[in-house]
């Protein structure tokens, strides 16, 4: 729970706010009910989260009775899980990620964009498709990524896919190259694929059949669906008050 004082109220929203207002704490919700239950996948997509900040958050949430670790055997480390009280907050998490995706202005989210959380949430939304041969490779270039982050590289594998951020030495089945703005902008569904790919802002190379069928395994972000406020009623921009 939140170190400091809390609210002072018997009302149960108040309560939850104290156990759950913490920085980062949604957050680590988010990527256990994403499936991310290792130490190490969980600090992957919340990169800019220290690593013994994410340790506290999670030994807090273990305090609170929502998460659970269970150890490991022969040297591993273990992993962690939700309890049920944990995953009751399924409901919950969609919900604010529902409301962040219809109500705030897309600008906000654009400014500062990690690849590396771009990358790790695409990689566990793209969909392996049966037309895909086996292994398929894709390697993602952005032109404005910090030095160092402009490659990565997923390899899609009997029905599993990973993120590798250096070159894994396999043959690449297709190229994608573009800017950080306009990925988050086509993942988020703020832009439409084949739009940005006729208009040159995304280039798509390699494969013919499996270029052509990019929107089938490329896949969306699973918020891509909602649709976004008229931007007069949206919050968090330049102009909101």
């Amino acid at each position: 729970m939140s170190s400091e004082k809390g609210y002072g109220q018997y009302c149960p929203l108040a309560m939850a706010s104290e156990m759950l207002g913490n920085k980062w704490t949604m957050l680590v919700i988010r990527e256990l009910l994403d499936g991310s239950n290792s130490f190490n996948d969980i600090a992957r997509g919340l990169p800019l989260a220290s690593r013994s900040l994410l340790a506290r958050r999670l030994r807090d949430l273990q305090e609170c009775g929502l998460v659970e670790h269970r150890a490991g055997t022969r040297g591993k480390s273990g992993d962690y899980r939700l309890t049920e009280a944990g995953k009751a907050l399924s409901s919950v998490v969609r919900a604010m990620a529902i409301w962040g995706q219809e109500w705030i202005d897309e600008e906000p989210s654009l400014k500062d964009i990690d690849v590396r959380f771009l990358m790790w949430d695409m990689r566990r939304n793209v969909k392996p498709a049966s037309f895909l041969p086996d292994p398929f490779t894709v390697q993602f270039i952005f032109s404005d990524a910090p030095d160092g982050l402009t490659d990565h590289w997923l390899v899609f594998e009997s029905d599993d896919v990973d993120l590798c951020y250096v070159d894994p030495g396999r043959e690449i089945d297709v190229f994608v190259e573009t800017d950080l703005r306009t990925m988050t902008r086509v993942w988020m569904g703020w832009r439409d694929l084949d739009d940005a790919v006729r208009e040159g802002a995304i280039d798509i190379t390699g494969r013919e059949a499996i270029v052509k069928r990019s929107r089938d395994w490329l896949g969306l972000s699973g918020l891509s669906g909602i649709s976004k406020q008229p931007i007069e009623n949206r919050v968090g921009g330049a102009g909101s008050t």
